[in-house]
Protein backbone atom coordinates (compact mmCIF):
# COMPACT_ATOMS: atom_id res chain seq x y z
CA UNK A 1 0.00 0.00 0.00
CA UNK A 2 1.31 2.84 -0.91
CA UNK A 3 1.67 5.97 1.54
CA UNK A 4 0.30 9.36 0.79
CA UNK A 5 2.66 12.01 0.72
CA UNK A 6 3.20 14.57 3.64
CA UNK A 7 2.97 18.11 1.57
CA UNK A 8 1.58 18.61 -1.81
CA UNK A 9 2.58 21.55 -3.55
CA UNK A 10 0.47 22.90 -5.93
CA UNK A 11 2.33 25.00 -9.47
CA UNK A 12 -0.40 26.80 -11.40
CA UNK A 13 0.83 27.42 -15.12
CA UNK A 14 -0.36 29.68 -18.16
CA UNK A 15 1.78 30.17 -21.19
CA UNK A 16 4.82 29.61 -18.83
CA UNK A 17 7.43 27.50 -21.20
CA UNK A 18 10.22 29.68 -20.51
CA UNK A 19 10.41 29.01 -16.44
CA UNK A 20 7.80 26.01 -15.72
CA UNK A 21 11.12 23.82 -15.94
CA UNK A 22 13.28 25.54 -13.64
CA UNK A 23 10.43 26.07 -10.75
CA UNK A 24 9.56 21.87 -11.23
CA UNK A 25 13.42 21.31 -10.67
CA UNK A 26 13.62 23.16 -7.92
CA UNK A 27 10.63 20.97 -5.85
CA UNK A 28 12.96 17.76 -7.45
CA UNK A 29 15.90 19.18 -5.21
CA UNK A 30 14.45 19.58 -2.12
CA UNK A 31 15.68 17.68 0.68
CA UNK A 32 13.22 15.86 1.70
CA UNK A 33 11.11 13.66 -0.86
CA UNK A 34 7.47 13.29 1.08
CA UNK A 35 6.08 15.27 -1.35
CA UNK A 36 3.30 15.22 -4.72
CA UNK A 37 3.78 17.92 -7.25
CA UNK A 38 0.41 19.01 -9.30
CA UNK A 39 0.86 20.99 -11.72
CA UNK A 40 -2.36 23.17 -12.86
CA UNK A 41 -2.72 23.91 -16.81
CA UNK A 42 -5.17 27.04 -16.69
CA UNK A 43 -5.22 26.73 -20.29
CA UNK A 44 -1.79 27.27 -22.20
CA UNK A 45 -1.25 27.67 -25.87
CA UNK A 46 2.49 27.14 -25.45
CA UNK A 47 4.79 24.51 -24.80
CA UNK A 48 4.21 24.21 -20.96
CA UNK A 49 1.99 21.28 -20.98
CA UNK A 50 4.44 19.40 -23.04
CA UNK A 51 6.95 20.06 -20.37
CA UNK A 52 4.91 19.18 -17.60
CA UNK A 53 3.78 16.11 -19.07
CA UNK A 54 7.31 15.15 -19.93
CA UNK A 55 8.75 15.39 -16.32
CA UNK A 56 5.29 14.11 -15.04
CA UNK A 57 5.97 10.85 -16.97
CA UNK A 58 9.68 10.20 -15.37
CA UNK A 59 8.60 10.91 -11.85
CA UNK A 60 5.55 9.82 -9.95
CA UNK A 61 5.32 12.16 -7.57
CA UNK A 62 4.41 14.80 -10.68
CA UNK A 63 0.79 14.99 -12.00
CA UNK A 64 -0.84 17.38 -14.12
CA UNK A 65 -4.21 18.43 -14.09
CA UNK A 66 -5.79 20.22 -17.01
CA UNK A 67 -9.13 22.52 -15.98
CA UNK A 68 -12.27 21.61 -18.08
CA UNK A 69 -13.46 23.85 -20.78
CA UNK A 70 -15.60 26.61 -19.24
CA UNK A 71 -13.78 26.29 -15.94
CA UNK A 72 -13.02 29.27 -13.99
CA UNK A 73 -9.80 30.94 -14.74
CA UNK A 74 -7.21 32.55 -12.84
CA UNK A 75 -4.15 31.80 -10.40
CA UNK A 76 -6.73 31.45 -7.56
CA UNK A 77 -9.11 29.01 -9.26
CA UNK A 78 -6.21 26.89 -10.23
CA UNK A 79 -4.63 26.65 -6.77
CA UNK A 80 -8.32 25.64 -5.57
CA UNK A 81 -8.38 22.77 -7.94
CA UNK A 82 -4.78 21.89 -7.05
CA UNK A 83 -5.75 21.89 -3.30
CA UNK A 84 -8.61 19.91 -4.40
CA UNK A 85 -7.20 16.95 -6.44
CA UNK A 86 -3.69 16.63 -3.43
CA UNK A 87 -3.87 14.26 -0.69
CA UNK A 88 -1.05 15.98 1.65
CA UNK A 89 -1.76 17.05 5.17
CA UNK A 90 0.08 20.29 4.67
CA UNK A 91 0.05 22.25 1.14
CA UNK A 92 2.33 24.46 -0.46
CA UNK A 93 2.42 26.56 -3.18
CA UNK A 94 4.67 27.69 -5.77
CA UNK A 95 4.13 29.92 -8.88
CA UNK A 96 5.75 28.72 -12.35
CA UNK A 97 8.44 31.24 -12.72
CA UNK A 98 9.30 31.17 -8.92
CA UNK A 99 11.83 28.69 -7.16
CA UNK A 100 12.17 26.67 -4.06
CA UNK A 101 15.57 26.92 -2.12
CA UNK A 102 16.24 23.25 -1.73
CA UNK A 103 16.00 23.02 2.19
CA UNK A 104 12.81 25.30 2.18
CA UNK A 105 10.50 22.07 2.80
CA UNK A 106 12.87 20.56 5.16
CA UNK A 107 12.98 23.75 7.02
CA UNK A 108 8.72 24.76 7.02
CA UNK A 109 8.12 21.04 7.95
CA UNK A 110 10.65 21.46 10.91
CA UNK A 111 8.71 24.44 11.46
CA UNK A 112 5.51 23.18 12.20
CA UNK A 113 6.39 19.29 13.75
CA UNK A 114 7.81 22.00 16.69
CA UNK A 115 4.63 24.11 16.39
CA UNK A 116 1.72 21.74 15.82
CA UNK A 117 -0.62 25.25 16.82
CA UNK A 118 0.30 26.96 13.72
CA UNK A 119 -1.64 26.14 10.68
CA UNK A 120 0.39 28.48 8.63
CA UNK A 121 4.35 28.78 8.15
CA UNK A 122 6.10 31.09 6.68
CA UNK A 123 9.39 32.89 5.91
CA UNK A 124 11.74 35.35 4.32
CA UNK A 125 11.89 35.30 0.32
CA UNK A 126 14.79 36.42 -1.75
CA UNK A 127 13.66 38.94 -4.29
CA UNK A 128 15.69 37.33 -7.42
CA UNK A 129 17.09 39.21 -10.22
CA UNK A 130 18.31 36.59 -12.62
CA UNK A 131 18.80 39.69 -15.37
CA UNK A 132 20.99 41.19 -13.10
CA UNK A 133 18.89 44.20 -13.72
CA UNK A 134 18.90 44.90 -9.84
CA UNK A 135 21.13 43.49 -6.82
CA UNK A 136 18.85 40.26 -5.09
CA UNK A 137 17.88 41.16 -1.71
CA UNK A 138 15.86 38.87 1.11
CA UNK A 139 13.11 40.34 2.94
CA UNK A 140 13.90 41.51 6.19
CA UNK A 141 11.98 39.96 8.91
CA UNK A 142 10.98 43.01 11.45
CA UNK A 143 11.43 41.11 14.42
CA UNK A 144 8.77 38.84 13.10
CA UNK A 145 10.84 35.65 12.92
CA UNK A 146 11.25 32.60 15.64
CA UNK A 147 7.87 33.08 17.06
CA UNK A 148 4.52 31.90 16.96
CA UNK A 149 1.41 34.68 16.24
CA UNK A 150 -1.89 34.56 17.91
CA UNK A 151 -4.60 35.72 15.77
CA UNK A 152 -5.32 38.31 14.55
CA UNK A 153 -2.21 40.02 14.80
CA UNK A 154 -0.08 39.53 11.44
CA UNK A 155 -3.55 40.23 9.78
CA UNK A 156 -3.79 43.86 11.41
CA UNK A 157 0.08 44.56 11.19
CA UNK A 158 1.04 42.86 7.53
CA UNK A 159 -2.18 43.01 5.88
CA UNK A 160 -3.66 46.27 7.12
CA UNK A 161 -1.05 48.42 8.24
CA UNK A 162 1.69 47.12 5.72
CA UNK A 163 4.46 47.22 8.63
CA UNK A 164 6.57 44.39 7.88
CA UNK A 165 6.72 42.64 4.10
CA UNK A 166 3.31 40.46 3.22
CA UNK A 167 4.39 36.51 2.96
CA UNK A 168 5.34 35.22 -0.61
CA UNK A 169 3.31 32.73 -1.94
CA UNK A 170 5.99 30.62 -2.53
CA UNK A 171 7.38 30.54 1.00
CA UNK A 172 4.15 29.35 2.88
CA UNK A 173 3.20 26.17 4.48
CA UNK A 174 -0.56 25.76 5.47
CA UNK A 175 -1.93 22.97 7.15
CA UNK A 176 -4.80 21.25 5.42
CA UNK A 177 -7.73 21.51 7.95
CA UNK A 178 -7.10 24.95 7.73
CA UNK A 179 -7.24 25.93 4.58
CA UNK A 180 -10.33 23.96 3.74
CA UNK A 181 -12.08 25.39 6.87
CA UNK A 182 -11.89 29.37 5.11
CA UNK A 183 -13.01 27.48 2.29
CA UNK A 184 -9.41 27.82 0.17
CA UNK A 185 -8.16 31.29 -1.91
CA UNK A 186 -10.86 33.71 -3.25
CA UNK A 187 -11.26 32.98 -6.52
CA UNK A 188 -12.59 36.72 -7.30
CA UNK A 189 -9.41 38.09 -7.20
CA UNK A 190 -6.55 38.79 -9.70
CA UNK A 191 -3.95 40.19 -7.55
CA UNK A 192 -5.11 40.16 -4.23
CA UNK A 193 -6.08 36.46 -3.81
CA UNK A 194 -3.46 35.30 -1.76
CA UNK A 195 -3.31 38.42 0.56
CA UNK A 196 -7.18 37.60 1.13
CA UNK A 197 -6.43 33.93 2.19
CA UNK A 198 -3.85 34.99 4.45
CA UNK A 199 -6.57 37.29 5.82
CA UNK A 200 -8.31 34.49 6.41
CA UNK A 201 -5.90 32.46 7.90
CA UNK A 202 -4.71 35.49 9.97
CA UNK A 203 -7.84 36.27 11.76
CA UNK A 204 -8.07 32.68 12.81
CA UNK A 205 -5.42 30.95 13.66
CA UNK A 206 -1.91 30.62 14.84
CA UNK A 207 1.26 31.50 12.19
CA UNK A 208 4.74 30.71 12.76
CA UNK A 209 7.69 32.59 10.99
CA UNK A 210 11.20 31.37 10.38
CA UNK A 211 14.23 33.62 9.86
CA UNK A 212 14.97 31.35 6.99
CA UNK A 213 15.00 32.56 3.92
CA UNK A 214 12.80 29.38 1.70
CA UNK A 215 12.42 30.83 -1.79
CA UNK A 216 12.79 32.88 -4.90
CA UNK A 217 10.41 35.29 -6.53
CA UNK A 218 11.54 36.06 -9.65
CA UNK A 219 11.61 39.55 -10.70
CA UNK A 220 10.43 40.51 -14.28
CA UNK A 221 8.41 42.78 -16.26
CA UNK A 222 5.93 40.01 -17.42
CA UNK A 223 5.05 39.29 -13.61
CA UNK A 224 1.17 39.92 -12.71
CA UNK A 225 2.15 42.22 -10.52
CA UNK A 226 5.25 44.08 -12.32
CA UNK A 227 1.93 44.37 -15.30
CA UNK A 228 -0.64 45.73 -13.08
CA UNK A 229 2.33 48.22 -11.78
CA UNK A 230 2.89 49.44 -15.34
CA UNK A 231 -1.37 49.74 -15.70
CA UNK A 232 -1.67 51.80 -13.04
CA UNK A 233 -3.59 49.26 -10.65
CA UNK A 234 -1.08 48.69 -7.90
CA UNK A 235 1.51 50.42 -5.45
CA UNK A 236 2.95 48.26 -2.67
CA UNK A 237 3.48 51.58 -0.73
CA UNK A 238 0.36 53.95 -1.99
CA UNK A 239 -2.86 53.75 -2.15
CA UNK A 240 -4.15 52.23 -5.69
CA UNK A 241 -7.59 50.94 -7.43
CA UNK A 242 -6.94 47.05 -6.77
CA UNK A 243 -6.60 47.86 -2.54
CA UNK A 244 -10.02 49.14 -2.28
CA UNK A 245 -11.57 45.90 -2.98
CA UNK A 246 -10.08 44.13 -1.15
CA UNK A 247 -10.40 45.99 1.77
CA UNK A 248 -14.48 45.94 1.27
CA UNK A 249 -14.35 42.47 1.51
CA UNK A 250 -12.07 42.22 4.12
CA UNK A 251 -14.24 44.31 6.23
CA UNK A 252 -17.48 42.31 5.43
CA UNK A 253 -15.43 39.18 6.00
CA UNK A 254 -14.49 40.09 9.58
CA UNK A 255 -17.74 41.18 10.38
CA UNK A 256 -19.87 38.12 9.24
CA UNK A 257 -16.90 35.99 11.31
CA UNK A 258 -18.08 37.93 14.20
CA UNK A 259 -14.82 37.88 15.69
CA UNK A 260 -14.72 41.82 17.33
CA UNK A 261 -10.96 43.03 18.19
CA UNK A 262 -10.80 46.64 19.27
CA UNK A 263 -7.22 46.76 18.12
CA UNK A 264 -8.26 44.89 14.38
CA UNK A 265 -11.18 47.48 13.80
CA UNK A 266 -8.69 50.29 14.09
CA UNK A 267 -6.20 48.76 11.55
CA UNK A 268 -9.40 48.00 8.81
CA UNK A 269 -10.72 51.62 10.03
CA UNK A 270 -7.43 53.04 8.86
CA UNK A 271 -6.51 51.46 5.98
CA UNK A 272 -9.88 52.32 4.60
CA UNK A 273 -9.85 55.76 5.04
CA UNK A 274 -7.52 56.48 1.89
CA UNK A 275 -10.55 54.94 0.08
CA UNK A 276 -13.65 57.16 2.16
CA UNK A 277 -14.19 60.22 0.62
CA UNK A 278 -16.35 61.70 4.07
CA UNK A 279 -14.42 65.32 4.69
CA UNK A 280 -14.68 64.51 8.13
CA UNK A 281 -12.03 65.21 10.53
CA UNK A 282 -11.87 61.77 11.74
CA UNK A 283 -10.90 60.53 8.76
CA UNK A 284 -8.62 63.21 8.20
CA UNK A 285 -6.69 61.65 11.55
CA UNK A 286 -6.82 58.37 10.12
CA UNK A 287 -4.95 59.14 7.45
CA UNK A 288 -2.26 61.09 8.81
CA UNK A 289 -2.51 58.20 11.48
CA UNK A 290 -1.95 55.50 8.63
CA UNK A 291 0.69 57.71 6.54
CA UNK A 292 3.18 58.20 9.61
CA UNK A 293 3.01 54.35 10.41
CA UNK A 294 3.66 53.28 6.58
CA UNK A 295 6.36 55.30 6.14
CA UNK A 296 8.15 54.27 9.67
CA UNK A 297 7.23 50.76 8.63
CA UNK A 298 8.84 51.88 5.14
CA UNK A 299 11.99 53.40 6.56
CA UNK A 300 12.56 50.13 9.25
CA UNK A 301 12.36 47.99 5.88
CA UNK A 302 14.60 50.15 3.73
CA UNK A 303 16.83 50.18 6.52
CA UNK A 304 17.22 46.65 6.82
CA UNK A 305 17.65 45.73 3.42
CA UNK A 306 20.53 47.88 2.86
CA UNK A 307 22.03 45.89 6.02
CA UNK A 308 21.25 42.93 4.30
CA UNK A 309 23.29 44.34 1.48
CA UNK A 310 26.31 45.10 3.31
CA UNK A 311 26.05 42.18 5.26
CA UNK A 312 26.23 40.31 1.89
CA UNK A 313 28.73 42.27 0.51
CA UNK A 314 31.00 41.67 3.46
CA UNK A 315 30.35 37.70 3.35
CA UNK A 316 31.00 37.58 -0.22
CA UNK A 317 34.29 39.75 0.88
CA UNK A 318 35.57 37.64 3.10
CA UNK A 319 35.13 34.37 0.93
CA UNK A 320 37.18 35.63 -1.64
CA UNK A 321 40.07 36.36 0.10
Amino acid sequence: MTSLPRVTIVTPFLNAEATLGEAIASVQAQTVTDWELLLVDDGSTDDSVRIANDVAATDPRIKVLRRPHGSERGAAAARNAGIKAGSGDLLAFLDADDLYEPHMLETALAAADANPQAAMIFGPTRWWYPDGDSPDWIEPTDGLAGRLHQPPRLLSRLLLMQDGLIPCTCSVLVRRSAIEHVVGFEEGFRLYEDQALWAKLFLRYPAYVTPICLSRYRQHSGSVSADAAKRGLYDPMGAHPARAPFLDWLTQYVFKSGIKDPKLDRAIRLARSPYRSEPTVRNKADRLSLKAAMQLAWLRHRFARRLARLYRLMTESVSRS
